[in-house]
């Protein structure tokens, strides 16, 4: 344990001797790896590469604003960890860092009146929809993550969900937040609906990934339980097709929860096991509100996909992706085997550009993969998303973890040569962080950069997360 560290949890389990600490390799080697690939092939080579120091887990917001003022006095390294199912290394100790896990943090209130209900951070999706559910609310957030990923993380990374057309990023649901900035100092956003007094401060957190303060409650809008709900299929003769239209209706106003489009490649498996035309791509929609409303979306909804070439098929396929929405089975067992790696690299752009970026993210990969699978999942008025996801396959895992940072690689500089971003709803973390400044540009980052530099100037807080 480095000396600095050493000292700081000599000193804290003097002084707050009910604090929860874990400090055996055992222990260690649980918090060390999220769902980052190359994590997968750490786990399966010797020795773990990077361990942290120890972990604490703090009952309250207090114990954690006091846990940072004291690490700032110690110069001592922090994580903050959430539910760890971050998949770009938002997380990995590689300076033994001291992790402090929010999980005890679970508050949970509903104000009908406002629409809103505050999750604690270390409240998972599944537990918050499911006390909402009970009470006759949603908050329509159904990440893939669901029953893993708490809200300090899904906030902190900017997070979606399933029903996005509809309900939106973790941007668009998120009032208010509680956050314990580097010092200890705790920042309350106002819970006001929109303001004009100066930046709107909850946006300094919302996908900074821990660098700015830890997460400690997220204030989420929420809605009454749909009246109905209907999923539903069509096929195309092609993605194009299927992409214009998706962004008539959508510039139309008309945005169901679920658009799901796949291209011809990754259509292929689903068209073959619900029997539909061969060559075509398929698309599930999914609809939930007043009944009338719901009814209202689907026929205006056929008649543009009709109009583009498609073929209604009925509610069958569309619910069978709903029964499946959150299987990642595929890309996990890729990660385990032997030499085996598999990613979901996710970017948006807008609708100019984003075919260009599906076909060339594709064409650079395919070379190098065993298969490459693209759809089409979350949409807006301007632009949309696309999942590139890759299966590769190398001799051992040392070499399994070049190849994966070689695909990684050539997936997100052909993104951004074409228009794209580099990462739509995963985050940066450590992974993704040397394009970051291609994005966002020189400026972009000295303002990110002089934030942190004022806040945290001995870079404490998730230090090399987001680059900075």
């Amino acid at each position: 344990m480095k000396k600095s560290n050493e000292e700081y949890i000599k000193e804290l389990k003097k002084e707050m001797p009910q604090l929860e600490i874990y400090t055996q390799k055992e222990e260690r080697l649980i918090y060390a790896h999220a769902t980052f690939p190359v994590e997968y092939k750490w786990i399966l080579q010797e020795d773990y590469k990077y361990l942290p120091d120890a972990i604490i887990v703090p009952e309250s917001e207090a114990v954690i604003a006091e846990l940072l003022a004291k690490a700032k006095q110690k110069k001592v390294s922090v994580i903050p960890y959430g539910g760890g199912s971050g998949i770009v290394g938002g997380t990995i100790a590689e300076e033994q860092e001291i992790m402090i896990d929010t999980k005890k943090l679970r508050k949970f209130e509903i104000n009908p009146t406002n629409c809103t209900a505050v999750a604690g951070a270390g409240l998972t999706g599944a537990e918050f929809e499911n006390m909402l559910n009970e009470k006759g609310y949603t908050s329509g957030h159904y990440p893939q993550s669901f029953q893993s990923a708490v809200f300090g993380g899904m906030a902190a990374t900017d997070a979606i969900g399933t029903f996005s057309t509809k309900y939106g990023k973790m941007d668009d649901m998120v009032n208010s937040l509680r956050v314990v900035l580097p010092d200890g100092q705790v920042l309350s956003t106002h819970k006001a609906p929109r303001k004009s007094s100066g930046p709107d401060l909850k946006y300094f957190f919302i996908g900074s990934e821990g660098v700015y303060g830890i997460i400690t409650e997220v204030e989420m809008k929420i809605y009454p339980l749909p009246e109905k709900r209907v999923f539903e299929a069509f096929t195309f003769p092609d993605t194009h097709s299927g992409l214009e239209a998706v962004r008539n209706f959508m510039r139309q106003g008309i945005r169901p929860p679920v658009v799901r489009l796949y291209d011809e490649v990754e259509s292929e498996s689903k068209i073959r096991a619900l029997g539909y035309e061969k060559g075509m791509c398929v698309i599930f929609l999914g609809y939930e509100g007043l009944a009338e409303m719901v009814e209202l979306e689907r026929k205006k909804v056929k008649e543009i996909c009709l109009a583009h070439g498609a073929n209604y098929k009925g509610e069958e396929g569309g619910n069978k992706w709903f029964e499946n929405r959150f299987s990642t089975k595929g890309m996990l067992e890729y990660d385990r085997e032997k030499g085996g790696t598999a990613d979901a690299i996710e970017v948006a752009a807008p609708w100019d550009k984003i075919e260009n970026v599906w076909k060339e993210m594709r064409n650079v990969l395919e070379p190098f993969c065993d298969y490459v699978d693209c759809h089409f999942s979350h949409f807006y008025h301007t632009g949309a998303s696309v999942y590139v996801i890759f299966h590769a396959k190398a001799d051992d895992d040392y070499q399994g973890e070049e190849l994966y940072r070689k695909c990684l690689k050539l997936a997100v500089e052909a993104s951004l040569k074409n228009g794209g971003n580099v990462s739509h709803h995963h985050g940066i973390g450590k992974a993704k962080a040397n394009w970051l400044e291609e994005e966002h540009g020189e400026a972009g980052i000295y303002l990110m950069k002089a934030l942190k530099e004022k806040i945290d100037p001995d870079k404490l807080l998730n230090r090399g997360v987001l680059g900075l």
